[in-house]
Order: C-alpha cells, then structure tokens, then sequence
C-alpha cells in the first residue's frame, strides 16, 4: 500500500496560509513532483528495504522485506499546463519488491495508479483510470498505511484468514468486502476549496456486461482543512461477488489528524457493514501519533477492531474483535534518506483470525481453518531512499 500524499495533499489542495508551522509529514514529501512541478513529466519513486522478523502460534521466521516504511515503487507523473488556470495531468506508477525485484502484482504492471485527467483551478479536478478512491486518507495512518508495518493497514482493512482463505473482512459473512486502496475503472471529480472545504466524488463501473448492478464501487468524501487540523468523513459503497449475485457494503469512515510540525495526533472510526442476511458488522477505532525531534521521530499507533453479529463454524453468535499495537523510530540523514526501526503485534480475542503482516496464522490439526487466539508479531529494521 501507499505511503501517502500526507498533509502536503492537505496544504496544496487546500492551500493553507504561512501563518501556520509547517506540517512535519509536508516536509517528508516536499519533493512528490504532484505537488511541486508546473509542466512537464518527473520520475520519481522509493527503494525500501529492511530486515523482517515475524512470529506467531511457536512458530517464527527472519527475511529480507521491501516497503517497511515507503512502498518500493516508481512511477511517472507529468502536467502540462493548457492556460487560463487548467492543466492536463497523468499519472503511472508500478510497485515492486526491492530484495527480488518482481513486480509487486503479476496481473498489473501499473498497480498503484494509472490515470489521466484535468485540473483546473476554478472549477476542480477530473480523473479517469486507477486510482486512489475515496476512503479517509492513507495519512490518517501515522504509518502510512503501508502492507507490511502497519496494524492500522491489517485491522482497518481487515485481512482476516478463514478456512477457506484469506479474505476482507471475510469473518463478517459471505458478503463481505472492503473499498480496494486503489481503485480500478474509477471516476473521481474534487471541488476546489471554499474556507477550508472540499470534496471528492467517485464512481467506477464493473465493466462486466449484464451484472446489476453496474457500478463496483461508489463514494464521497468530505474534507476540511486550517493549515493544522485536517478533518475528513466518508461513505462509500462497494459491490463484492458472493457466488453469482452481488452484496452491498456500506463502508462509514471518520477522521481527524492534527499536524503543528512539532507533534502529529490523529485519529479515525470506521465501520463495514455488508447488506446480506445474517453478515456481521465490524467497527474499527484508531489513534495514532508522530513526535518528531529533529533528525528522529517517534511513532506510535494504537488499533481495534470490534464486530458484532458474526457466526462461529456451528452458525451461533461469537466473540470476534483483536486489538493491534505498533510503535516506530525513524531517523532521517536527508530529505530522502532515512532508516528506521518498526515493532507491532495484533492480540485476536474470541474466533477472530486477522493476519499481520502477511504471515500466515497456524491451522488447527487435521484443517484449514486457522488457530484462534493468536498474537501475531513483527519487527524490522531497515532504511530507505526516495528519488
């Protein structure tokens, strides 16, 4: 998942004033040519690798991991300025691992963002293609919401494995799903700001003839930002298979991140409820801070995920929640370089099965369904450049 656009998105889309400090993760991304380049075409990217150690259920391994705090990834991002306050804009982007150097999706070479559009500084932005849809902001994540160091990333999304699978949100029911971090065939227009305010509308069709109905996901997402304090709330719908028909889900989101460049607080809540008969409901509460000191920063991230209405093998109702904990160092040597260091565990109570950073949980004998009450854990140590 993507290292965020962060507050910078927040300063530039909404153009905050210079009365205020500037934010500590605008200084981060000072250099993501979105938000720095009138015309012309950039490549930019990450290389990020570090030294992963995972255990869970006795069992425990040492690796070599890319993206442990940015996404490993490159991409191209051009503008072209057409005048009179309108620009034309693309953006490609491909993710990979850094410590073997395959594509992060076999499926798609551009998985991140493959899109093309127009902004125009009276009357919005429009794009077309792959892209970011309209859940809260990644930023929200004092992580970053990244696949690998982030409990925020696996309780918020709910990577929960069952026995036949891993899944989103799959211990809800068999309607269950989750808004993809990046959406494909999506259409999103975002308003210009007024005093501090904006919005993001998204639609994206399934692009499958003769399914009802047509769209695969659909949103909103209000925002509000005064050079310090970003708020943001979300709705989105999202259509997931359940055998030859298709389910609703009504995704809920709300989140606030304060940012002085002297400390970083947020925090955010949201919730998933499929619309089939008998599909559980989950809700997800987060809080978060970054405390940066000079060349450090310290981070810390708190997560839990309570459900209700969720069914056990036998179909009665069962306790299903897990409380996730990360806590980080970085240590910056510029504005690109830096190393960091990264320790997390996800507690599941009752018959939950959410999975931390891709390791898989233990199966109980003789089947495929996972161990319950487990404690993932994670750490690693890496570093990272960004160009």
């Amino acid at each position: 998942m993507k290292k965020s656009i962060a507050m910078s998105a927040a300063l530039l889309t909404f153009g905050a004033g210079s009365a205020y400090a500037t934010p500590y993760q605008a200084e981060l991304l000072s250099a993501v040519p979105e938000y720095n380049m009138r015309s012309g075409v950039a490549l930019y990217g990450s290389v990020d690798m570090g030294i992963n150690y995972q255990s869970v259920g006795g069992t425990s391994r040492w690796q070599t991991q890319s993206g442990g705090e940015w996404t490993s990834k490159f991409g191209f991002f051009g503008r072209e300025d057409l005048g009179g306050g309108l620009k034309a804009e693309f953006n490609l982007e491909s993710g990979f691992l850094a410590n073997s150097g395959a594509v992060q999706e076999t499926t798609s070479f551009f998985n991140r963002e493959a899109w093309v559009g127009l902004n125009s500084d009276q009357y919005g932005r429009v794009r077309f293609g792959k892209q970011i849809g309209t859940g809260l902001p990644l930023f929200v994540d004092v992580f970053g919401t990244v696949g690998t160091n982030s409990v925020a990333t696996w309780l918020g999304a709910a990577v929960v494995q069952t026995a036949k699978g891993i899944g989103y949100n799959s211990d809800l029911g068999a309607g269950a799903t989750q808004l993809a971090a990046r959406v494909n065939n999506a259409v999103t227009y975002q308003s210009p700001s007024f005093a501090g305010v904006s919005t993001e509308l998204m639609y994206a069709p399934s692009n499958v003839a003769g399914q009802s109905p047509t769209a695969a996901a659909q949103g909103a997402l209000l925002q509000w930002y005064n050079g310090t304090t970003y708020v943001a709330g979300s709705f989105n719908q999202v259509w997931g298979a359940n055998g030859t028909s298709t389910v609703r889900n009504d995704l809920y989101g709300l989140g606030v991140v304060y940012d002085s460049g002297k400390i970083v607080l947020s925090g955010a809540f949201t919730q998933a409820a499929p619309n089939l008969a008998q599909d559980g409901i989950a809700r997800v509460y987060t809080l978060g801070a970054i405390w940066p000191v000079g060349h450090n920063a310290f981070r810390a991230s708190v997560v839990y995920r309570d459900t209700s209405g969720v069914r056990d093998s036998t179909g009665k109702i069962a306790k299903d929640s897990a409380l996730g904990v990360m806590l980080g160092y970085d240590y910056t040597l510029s504005r690109r370089t830096g190393l960091y260091a990264r320790a997390g565990f996800i507690r599941n109570y009752g018959i939950s099965t959410v999975m931390l950073n891709s390791n898989p949980l233990p199966t109980q004998t003789g089947s495929t369904a996972p161990e319950t009450g487990t404690t993932p854990l994670t750490m690693s140590i890496g570093m990272y450049h960004n160009f």
